[in-house]
């Protein structure tokens, strides 16, 4: 089976001179775009025969194209992972306020790519450094591009995989895929060393190598697409979940983890089951003065009312959060935040606390702080 090897040819019309980081941009601009293999091809030979895509990389008629490969790729994880997410913010842009909305959105964003990115980043200047004499940044990053898709590829594969099967899984399994996957990277970071070093042309890949690359490339979107049926699906059996709270409306439907000893998460907690109830939910954070300053009177009015559901949903540290409550014998109940409610309930400053009739309606907003035992006799009386 044949591998990148050697020049082919070296670029005409410039002699032979060593390429250097800052005669490099003249040098791209006059070399011709090769056309070469298509993007499903590409990213199949990322994932089985990484000389080959590699040796495409390197090529300066290719300059910027891996870079191009990495941000589909991203988008189309995205779409296969965060859909749910992402049709959040949506709504929220739409129902709430365009600014919160695109807020959300980034925050999605952040969590899904920001390792990956940092990675990126080591992993260029990581091949840049070992490049010799011929090293070039921008021939570094198209590298390490290549380098990391297989952590785009893993993130598909295991979150489709597992949300298509409905299955639970223990953090330990989270951490293997995580460290196979940067392992994989780091394999084709030592890989890009060679061609990083050399000006050869890329030589067109066989016909052995191209056909089972864009089989596997095709493979890996119908995988994305098949996430993303399943998440469409999900949202339209429930839209309750996603839609975001609005003043005088129905509120929101949750379901959050119930914080045990120790800060682990147990059983969830569903709105739904408050339903008949006037209900209380305080979105709290450990480091938050003014949210441990307003935890007694959430306390007095969950012990003197105890027909009221007051939850307290906390933003950061679960183990601190159960010890504090442990300590000064809190009566609510504390939940943990999955992300997703504190952003359908507009949670931009703490503390955040949400008052709900027994129709399950939206009635108070209180943002810093309030007479909450006053403005729970007034829903009372309007009932």
């Amino acid at each position: 089976m044949s591998e990148p090897g050697e020049p082919v040819s070296e670029p005409q019309g410039g002699g032979t001179a060593p390429e250097g980081g800052a005669g490099t941009p003249a040098i791209e601009a006059a070399v011709p775009r090769s056309v070469g293999p298509g993007w499903l091809a590409r990213i199949g030979l990322a994932i089985a025969r990484p000389r080959w895509a590699l040796a495409i990389a390197a090529d300066r008629r290719n300059a910027g194209r891996s870079g191009s490969d990495l941000i589909a790729a991203i988008a189309v994880l995205l779409l296969a992972t965060q859909l749910r997410r992402l049709a959040t913010a949506a709504w929220l842009i739409t129902a709430v306020a365009p600014g919160y909305g695109v807020r959300a959105a980034m925050r999605v964003l952040a969590g899904a790519v920001v390792v990956d990115l940092v990675l990126l980043l080591i992993g260029a200047l990581a091949v840049f450094a070992l490049a010799g004499a011929r090293r070039n940044l921008g021939r570094a990053f198209d590298l390490a591009c290549v380098a990391a898709l297989p952590l785009v590829v893993v993130d598909i594969a295991a979150t489709v995989a597992v949300r298509t099967a409905g299955l639970a899984v223990p953090p330990a399994v989270s951490w293997l895929l995580s460290g196979a996957a940067y392992c994989w990277m780091g394999a084709l970071i030592a890989l890009a060393i060679r061609p990083a070093r050399s000006l050869a042309r890329a030589p067109a890949p066989p016909a052995d190598a191209l056909r089972p690359a864009r089989r596997l490339g095709i493979g890996l979107v119908a995988l994305a697409g098949l996430g993303v049926a399943a998440q469409v699906a999900w949202i339209a059996g429930h839209l309750e979940l996603v839609k975001p709270m609005t003043s005088g409306g129905e509120a929101p439907a949750i379901a959050l983890p119930r914080i045990e000893a120790g800060g682990a998460l147990g059983d969830r907690i569903a709105l739904a089951a408050s339903r008949g109830r006037i209900t209380v939910l305080d979105f709290w954070a450990t480091w938050c003065k003014p949210c441990l300053a307003a935890m007694p009177k959430l306390d007095q009015l969950a012990r003197a009312q105890p027909d009221l559901a007051v939850i307290a949903i906390n933003l950061d540290d679960p183990a601190a959060a159960r010890a504090l409550f442990d300590q000064r014998r809190y009566a609510m109940a504390l939940v943990a935040d999955d992300g997703d409610a504190s952003e359908r309930y507009g949670v931009t400053t703490i503390p955040h606390t949400v008052i709900i009739d027994r129709r399950g309606m939206v009635r108070e907003v209180v943002r810093g702080g309030a007479d909450l035992a006053a403005r729970v006799a007034a829903i009372r009386a309007s009932e």
